[in-house]
């Protein structure tokens, strides 16, 4: 062989070599998988139409998924065992009705034992925007602190209102939850504006 020759091997002594394929029972749930399965568990049959409406209409579920993405999702699913589906007859729109199997309602419970740090602290768009403060006047970011406490505000009226027509496990403690994270953005706003505008905060 001369020098500087390449040497090329034979295509049957090349090896690809691949991970071999998880099984569906370990595959982990996304958050968002996670919070679809475990709404269908509590509201089942449903289809995927009825879940994606009630999360349109609560306050208090936080779902990151849109309308578009949701099939695919539960494809997804399926694909993994988690959930299985029939056709509803006589439907036009030729919708299933969707079940969690019994594997899909493990993977709900180890989704709900595996805490993240990303559940203690999650992302914040306000917090966010803050950190921008810089690019705004000092009247802006004081109009800004004034907006989103009305908005916290009319917030509480919702959970109220929502609250009073819905019958869920748990209700009591996830409506405290909510109310508890609104009340202490409140606080936490009450705290920036004294800190831009100078004023000393009232203890009580």
């Amino acid at each position: 062989m001369h020098a500087g020759a390449f040497s090329v091997r034979p295509a049957a002594l090349v090896h690809t070599f691949r991970k071999p394929p998880v099984p569906r029972a370990e595959i982990q749930l996304t958050d968002d998988e996670a919070t679809f399965l475990a709404l269908l568990i509590r509201i089942q049959p449903a289809t995927a139409y009825q879940i994606a409406k009630i999360y349109d209409e609560s306050p208090v579920s936080n779902f990151g998924t849109s309308k578009g993405k949701i099939y695919p999702m539960i494809r997804r699913l399926k694909e993994r065992g988690a959930l299985k589906g029939r056709a509803l007859a006589d439907d036009a729109r030729h919708s299933e009705v969707l079940s969690a199997t019994a594997l899909g309602r493990e993977k709900v419970r180890k989704w709900i034992r595996n805490i993240k740090p990303s559940h203690l602290l999650p992302k914040d768009p306000l917090r966010t925007m803050v950190q921008s403060f810089e690019l705004l006047s000092k009247d802006e970011q004081l109009g800004w602190i004034a907006s989103v406490r009305n908005g916290l505000r009319e917030k509480l009226i919702e959970l109220e209102e929502y609250k009073n027509s819905v019958h869920v496990p748990f209700k009591e403690q996830v409506h405290d939850n909510a109310v508890t994270v609104i009340e202490t953005r409140l606080g936490w706003l009450e705290r920036l504006e004294a800190s831009i505008s100078g004023k000393k905060l009232l203890r009580t």
